[in-house]
Order: C-alpha cells, then sequence, then structure tokens
C-alpha cells in the first residue's frame, strides 16, 4: 500500500501557484534538474517530490529476522528523509522556502502519476537521463520522461530536463491553461487526509488502468461497467431513505424528469447532438439508439445512473429540495462524461504505447541481428589482422603541442615514473600521457597500451581516443574527476566519496575486470598494476580502468577452458601494497594476481586508509574482535552494517596470499555485489 508525506519548509500556497520538481535519490545529479526549476519558476512556490522504493530484502546466507528487516526498512526511510533535508537545504541556500512531498512505491512511474492524480498537479518539472552513447539510434529522454509525457493528464505542464537545460515540454490543454484549472482536479478528492466535501466519489488510478487493459481487449462495455459500478453504489445510496439526501425525498411528492446532456462527448457526434435540456430520457434512449456513431451510448445509457435517469415519481416539499436533486443529478453527469473523456484518452495513450514498444522491439532485433553480423566480422578480422581491430588515429607531434599550449606546465594535471599527463584540446577536451623515451621501455609500454585499448572496448575502460608514435604520446578521453586515489585523499579539497558511490566503483571496476579476464575469448589480459591511481572517475563518478602499459596478454590453445592455468613468467612490476605476494615470489603472473589487488582496493575503499599497508591484517583482527565498525571510514556518511560486513568478508577472502583460494571473479563475486547494492535499494 503506497502512502505520501508531504513536509513543508515554509507557508503553504494555493496549488495553482506550485511548481512541482520531481527528484531522485541522487542528489548531486538531481540538483540540476532543481536549480532550473528554481530559477524559471517565476515566483511560484516549489514543492518537490519524490517516490521511495522499499529495500529489496534478500537473505544474505541466513534468512532475516523480523527485527532485520524492521531495521533495514526504517534505515532506507531515514535515508530518503536525509536526502529530502538535503534537497531543502540547496533551496534554502538558493533563498527559496520550499516543501516536499514523498510517497512510498516500488514503481517510480506509477508513483509520481499517482502524486499528479492525487495533489491535481498542473505543472511537473521531471530529470531525463542523457541519449544513450552505445546505440545507434539516439532517441531525446528516458522511457520514464516519455511514458510521464504520455501519461499524465492533459491539465498538467511536463517539462523535461537533462543536464541543467530544458530538452522538451509538454504543454497542458488550452481549456485547463485559460480557465486556470483542471476538469480531471473536480472529480477528485484531494490530498490525503482532506475531506471530499463534493459529495463525488473518489476515483483512484487503479480503475484507470483496469478500464485501459479492458478496452484494449475489445469489450468496451465491460470496461465501461466496471468504471461506472461505484457510481451505481452511490446512486443507491443517494436513493436509500437512510441516506441523508434520501431523508429528504417522499414518494408522495409531484413527479419530474430528471434530464441529462450528451453533448460533452466532443470526439463522437459533436454537432449531431442537441441540448439534452429539450429532450425526454425516452427521447435519449432512442436517439441512442439509432445513432450509428455514439457506439457506447446503449450499454452506458443501461448501466451508469449518472448518464441515464428515467421518470420516476420524486416528492418534493418545496423548490428548494427539487434543486438540490437537479444540482446533484448535474453535478454526477458532468463526473460521468469526464470519467470517459479520460479513459479514451488514456486508451489511446495505451495503444500508442503498445505501437511504440511494437516498434522499439523490432528495432532492437534488427540491432541484434547487426550486431551479430559485426561480430562475426570482427572475429575473421582478428584472425587476420593479429589482434589489431581498431583504426586509431595518429597526431602528429606538431598537433599535440599545439593542443597542448607546447606541453605548457599549466597544462600539466599528472606525473609520474612513466611520464607526464597534460590536458589538451582536440575538437574536445583530451588527456595526453607523454611516455619517457629513453630506452626500450617507453616504446614497450607505448605499443602494449596502443595494442589493448585498440582492441578492447567496455563502458568502465578508459577510451583511447589517438596516438602520436613520434612523441611516444597516447590521447585519451579527459575524465573531470582524476583518479580514484585522488578523491580517496580529497584532492583539492574535493568532497569525500559516500559509501553509495564507492560500493558502485566496487562493482565497475569489477565488472571490466569480468570482461578483461574472460574465458570466452581465446586471449585473455591481466592488467598487473591494479591500483587506485589507475582507477579514473567521469563527470557520474563511473569507473574507468586505465594504464596498460605493463599489461600481460595471456593466450589460451584450443584446449584450455580454465583461466587459472594461464599464466606469465616475468620480473615482478607493479605498485605495493597492490601486488600478488605470491606472484612477488614466484614472477608466475596469473588472473588471480588482479584479484588480489582487486580485494585491497575493497578494503580501501571500506576504511579509506592510505596506502594500505597490513591493511588485510588490521581488517581480519577487527572483524574477529567485532570492533570492525570502528575501522569504517566516516568521511563516506554511516555504511549500513549489512553491507560493509558482507563487503570486508568479501574483500578478505580476494586477497588470501593463497593463489588458489582467491575466488573467481566472474562466478560468484560480481553477484554478490549487485545483491549487496539492491539490498540498500540502489540501481
Amino acid at each position: 500500500m503506497a502512502s505520501s508525506r508531504h513536509k513543508t519548509s515554509g507557508n503553504s500556497v494555493a496549488e495553482d501557484m506550485i511548481t512541482y520538481v520531481a527528484v531522485g535519490k541522487d542528489v548531486k545529479d538531481c540538483k540540476s534538474i532543481l536549480s532550473w526549476a528554481l530559477q524559471t519558476s517565476g515566483g511560484s512556490r516549489i514543492c518537490i517530490i519524490h517516490v521511495h522504493k522499499p529495500a529489496k530484502l534478500f537473505p544474505l546466507g541466513n534468512l532475516l529476522t523480523e527485527r532485520k528487516v524492521t531495521e533495514r526498512l526504517e534505515t532506507g526511510k531515514q535515508n530518503m528523509n536525509a536526502i529530502m533535508e538535503e534537497y531543502l537545504l540547496f533551496c534554502q541556500q538558493k533563498g527559496v522556502h520550499a516543501q516536499t512531498l514523498t510517497i512510498e512505491m516500488d514503481s517510480i512511474r506509477k508513483g509520481i502519476l499517482k502524486l499528479i492524480f492525487e495533489h491535481g498537479i498542473r505543472k511537473l518539472v521531471i530529470g531525463s537521463t542523457s541519449a544513450n552513447h552505445y546505440r545507434r539510434k539516439v532517441e531525446l529522454g528516458s522511457k520514464k520522461a516519455k511514458h510521464l509525457c504520455k501519461t499524465a493528464p492533459e491539465s498538467c505542464q511536463v517539462q523535461v530536463i537533462c543536464k541543467g537545460h530544458l530538452i522538451f515540454t509538454r504543454e497542458a490543454s488550452a481549456t485547463d491553461t485559460e480557465t486556470g484549472q483542471s476538469n480531471l482536479n473536480r472529480s477528485w478528492s484531494g490530498p490525503p487526509g482532506s475531506n471530499n466535501s463534493g459529495g463525488s466519489p473518489v476515483i483512484e488510478y487503479s480503475d484507470f488502468s483496469k478500464f485501459r487493459s479492458n478496452t484494449v481487449g475489445g469489450n468496451r462495455t465491460t470496461a465501461l461497467a466496471a468504471l461506472v459500478d461505484p457510481l451505481q453504489e452511490r446512486s443507491k445510496e443517494l436513493s436509500s431513505p437512510m441516506s441523508p439526501r434520501g431523508s429528504s425525498y417522499s414518494a408522495s411528492s409531484p413527479t419530474r424528469e430528471v434530464e441529462i446532456t450528451l453533448n460533452s462527448w466532443k470526439d463522437r457526434n459533436c454537432n449531431a447532438l442537441q441540448d439534452s435540456r429539450s429532450l425526454s430520457p425516452a427521447a435519449a434512449m432512442d436517439y441512442s439508439r439509432n445513432s450509428s456513431t455514439l457506439e457506447l451510448a446503449p450499454s452506458v445509457l443501461q448501466q451508469s445512473p449518472r448518464l441515464i435517469s428515467s421518470s420516476s415519481n420524486i416528492s418534493t416539499s418545496s423548490n428548494g429540495a427539487q434543486n438540490v436533486v437537479a444540482q446533484d443529478a448535474e453535478n454526477q453527469r458532468d463526473i460521468s462524461i469526464e470519467e470517459l473523456r479520460i479513459s479514451r484518452e488514456q486508451e489511446t495513450s495505451l495503444e500508442s504505447q503498445i505501437a511504440e514498444l511494437q516498434k522499439e522491439r523490432d528495432e532492437l532485433q534488427m540491432e541484434r541481428d547487426h550486431a551479430l553480423k559485426e561480430a562475426e566480422g570482427l572475429k575473421r578480422k582478428r584472425e587476420g589482422s593479429n589482434g589489431q581491430i581498431f583504426e586509431l588515429p595518429e597526431f602528429s607531434l606538431s598537433k599535440i603541442a599545439e593542443a597542448t599550449q607546447g606541453f605548457n606546465e599549466s597544462q600539466k594535471i599528472g606525473q609520474g615514473g612513466y611520464g607526464n599527463i597534460y590536458i589538451g584540446c582536440l575538437q574536445t577536451e583530451v588527456a595526453v600521457k607523454v611516455l619517457h623515451s629513453q630506452g626500450s621501455q617507453g616504446s614497450q609500454e607505448f605499443q602494449t597500451e596502443v595494442g589493448v585499448l585498440g582492441e578492447w572496448r567496455h563502458p568502465n575502460l578508459v577510451k583511447l581516443i589517438g596516438s602520436c608514435p613520434e612523441a611516444f604520446a597516447l590521447i585519451y578521453e579527459y575524465l573531470p574527476n582524476g583518479s580514484l586515489e585522488d578523491r580517496l585523499k580529497c584532492k583539492a579539497k574535493s568532497p569525500p566519496l559516500s559509501w553509495q558511490t564507492r560500493l558502485r566503483i566496487a562493482i565497475d571496476l569489477c565488472s571490466i575486470l569480468v570482461y578483461l579476464h574472460s574465458s570466452t575469448r581465446p586471449r585473455t589480459i591481466v592488467h598487473g598494476d591494479l591500483k587506485p591511481a589507475n582507477i579514473l572517475l567521469d563527470s557520474n563518478f563511473v569507473c574507468k580502468l586505465s594504464d596498460f602499459g605493463i599489461c600481460r596478454v595471456l593466450s589460451r590453445d584450443q584446449t584450455s577452458s580454465d583461466s587459472v592455468t594461464l599464466s606469465y613468467n616475468t620480473v615482478p612490476k607493479g605498485t605495493l601494497p597492490y601486488l600478488d605476494p605470491e606472484f612477488l615470489q614466484s614472477g608466475i603472473l596469473t588472473v588471480k594476481s588482479d584479484v588480489y589487488s582487486f580485494g585491497i582496493i575493497l578494503l580501501q575503499l571500506l576504511t579509506g586508509k592510505s596506502p594500505p599497508y597490513s591493511i588485510v591484517d588490521e581488517v581480519n583482527s577487527a572483524l574477529l574482535a567485532d570492533k570492525f565498525e570502528s575501522l569504517l571510514d566516516p568521511s563516506a556518511g554511516r555504511w549500513p552494517f549489512e553491507v560493509a560486513q558482507p563487503l570486508a568478508k568479501l574483500a578478505l577472502l580476494c586477497s588470501h596470499k593463497n593463489r588458489r583460494r582467491r575466488p573467481d571473479l566472474g562466478s560468484g563475486v560480481l553477484q554478490e555485489l549487485e545483491l549487496l547494492r539492491d539490498l540498500t535499494g540502489g540501481s
């Protein structure tokens, strides 16, 4: 059962002066939406709305007790309250007093629609994700935004914001804009807890869902009956001697005819219907039977007491009583006509959505077929081109120098034993890494990185744009949030990473390692130097693995299927304390060497300890002494214990000194990390 709460930081005002802004859990991303609304509100009040999705309760190992279930649900609500307080504080900093409106529901789309209907929202601002860069067909806006633009009532203006810019506006209907109020709003009871003093039945959103599903099946009469049933009950209540209104009627009063009007059905024989006030009920019945265009009239007139009233002997003791009866019948008629109009609009919208989904399914089918053909072609190309699949552009030294202002010191954004990194501009912002050219080391690392990043593509792999062989320079996409190491140290006074962001980085990093270690390809990549300095973050803190200069490509023969058997004998290279102790001792490199480094990074994300020397022993001892919480990094916020403890145990398993005891990232670790994310309601 969904529930909604309304909280304000200022005095309430009229509903038609409020701009409603839909926000999510990621405050950093949604602040651009809220900021746009504050700047363009034109003096109207701001109401921040949020749909809270309860945490999914997946037990890890043992069944969840009732107390733990309650604690987790309460933690989710507390997190939601903290998020809304942060939005209110942001508004106060902008000099605006805002109010909040929250609802708990499993579906964000349905939650926002329910708030629109329940509170008569007439102006809604929502956010939309950017276009999908991995699809050939770029579409404007997210599915959630498109769904709301199609299903929201005509009385509601919907504005869609992407990265702080207005990308689409669905205006409210002209009638509603001119009159200043929505016809739909008159049939709703108002916010939860208010009294329905209008005497009209309250329409729940689920009623319209049932009506749409029935009408799509072709049985419109049955669907309309489902909508009209509660109206019939209301009619019986009004005619009952025990009802407040029924008590004012008398069986001995003079008769009168309750008249009806059908001319609100503008989409069907609008010009043919005359003012029904001049028609008797019998004449209206005859007209509806003879009309070929008004196909719903017979079933409606048979079932809905709001659309049909037969001549009856109604006794009135005064002219005032007659006016009450006439007004009540007219109100019910208007409500019924409005309900039918809304139902038809929603039916049309649903049919349009079905057609769009079918079209999208066909397009996806074509894309899949094309991708399969393309993959087959790449496979053949790999077999005939020694692994080089993507043609990377090469830039001249003069072009690189021009892009970095002559390798100016002011353009330098990083340096190390490998060389220097500069920010530059080649139509877009890029990062230029210039390797040391002394001896063969720079040339070897240059060739290795070009070979690996020129062949593999993944969302969590840094993108290599081009190269400059003349200067041993590599040109990458520019990632504004720098390295994970800098963010954990809060370099340049950057804000600390939240525990939610750290968990997401762990999942991203595990995902790219599973891809590189995959046993489905004839070749496997072992990074060999996995550490926070080589993990870069884009503007949304999405993890991008970089620096493949000392990586190793392990080839598999036709008979081998176990990635653990793949190894490479070499002089140990890497960075302590992330270096696999078995590799350091034996010089044998395997994918389990990357698993060890991954475990150390997990422990560092939990504790914030840098450099993480002896971190394995410290965490292990703290867990045994039941003092693990004291090791958690407080700057990340309050870690949920049911997430932090399993994550620490998983990290210790990955960083086991014995290589054979370390788990395979692709057959359990990634799934466990995703379960921990889902446990907290993350996405």
